[in-house]
């Protein structure tokens, strides 16, 4: 399990080393099996905005940019309004948008893990000089995305910042990258399902330290829900105590698109991988508190049900991975009304995705 450092830090004091808290945890929780620095990971990666695009003369995909990056690389070349050049082969490159600009000398984050790194330099493309890149999703290793680079915008900013999209502010600060990852082996949770997540982690090294521990307002408080009258939802629960809630909720007006880049970052800290905004939040809600969460399209299910219950001998069911499993009547199954959707607190069904 992927625990963040700083999501700890949202939750309790931790005010010792990390040298001492992976001594602690291996003592008190459970081994720490490996430990991963996101803060240097993404250390000199910066938002820029793009002040010029302008096609490359010699190449029709590629566009010559110069961007401000608040004057905060030193060294590099620059024009008489102090910008610096970038090439860059993205097609969503303008002018005005803010991105994410690897500099010379920095890794791309993507490729850190690989035999032989490629370290980013002031290079000639097609004649012209490229300090470095503009990144697109899948080179910061933040998701598969590679169709453009990242266009970052307000909205895309953490919900509880009151930082301003400015040339020159640091990557992983602004979006909580400036990290550490802790890898703690999986066994020790089997039968601790307490600190299945980021919340119940926090929970018991703040008691490991001896610290403070208060649970988020949202996460004590009962949500409310306006009524939709117009959207039937039958939800069953046929698991006895094996299944002792089952909660569901209709919603509609839902646009599938990318989640707020927060989000996707917040994702890779706990280990995840961002997918859309509807898959994306909630496995963010099921990474920090440990409760698997699922969502359907409302017009597939049949008969507008959805309910959990033990499956039935030898039943098949097909999974979001392709894979195709035989069941037994210890198996907890999500259905609807004809047919098995997931498989309760694994994943879900193939025909859900």
């Amino acid at each position: 399990m992927k625990v963040s450092l700083n999501s700890l830090k949202q939750f309790t004091s931790v005010d010792i080393s990390l040298d001492e808290l992976v001594k602690k945890i291996n003592e008190q929780l459970g081994k720490v099996e490996g430990t991963t620095d996101l803060a240097m990971l993404y250390a000199d990666a910066l938002i820029v905005r793009v002040v010029t695009a302008t096609k490359h003369p010699n190449a029709d995909r590629l566009t010559i940019c110069r961007i401000d990056d608040g004057h905060v690389i030193e060294g590099l070349e620059r024009d008489q309004d102090g910008l610096i050049q970038v090439v860059c082969g993205a097609p969503n490159v303008s002018e005005a948008m803010f991105a994410i600009w690897l500099p010379p000398g920095m890794t791309v984050p993507a490729t850190e893990s690989d035999k032989e790194p490629l370290v980013l330099s002031a290079r000639e493309i097609r004649g012209v000089v490229s300090n470095g890149m503009l990144a697109a999703a899948d080179e910061l290793a933040i998701g598969n995305d590679h169709e453009g680079i990242i266009e970052l915008t307000k909205t895309d900013l953490p919900y509880n910042s009151e930082v301003e999209l400015t040339p020159g502010l640091n990557f992983a600060k602004t979006f909580g990258l400036d990290d550490t990852v802790l890898e703690i082996e999986n066994k020790m949770f089997t039968h601790r399902p307490d600190c299945f997540g980021q919340l119940g982690v926090a929970r018991e090294i703040a008691g490991i330290l001896g610290a403070q521990f208060t649970s988020p307002d949202w996460y004590v408080t009962s949500p409310k829900f306006d009524a939709h009258n117009d959207l039937e939802l039958n939800v069953v629960n046929s698991a006895g105590k094996n299944v002792p809630r089952f909660m569901a909720i209709a919603m509609k007006d839902v646009v599938i698109g990318p989640s707020p880049f927060w989000l996707q970052c917040e994702l890779v800290r706990m280990g995840g991988k961002p997918l859309n905004n509807v898959v994306d939040i909630t496995n963010y809600m099921m990474l920090l508190t440990g409760q698997p969460m699922h969502a359907y399209d409302y017009d597939s299910l049949s008969g507008h049900t959805i309910g959990a219950r033990m499956a039935f001998e030898s039943e098949k069911v097909t999974l979001l991975n392709g894979k195709t499993y035989t069941l037994t009547p210890e198996d907890i199954v999500i259905f609807d009304g004809e047919e098995v959707v997931g498989l309760g607190g694994v994943m879900g069904g193939g025909n859900s995705e």
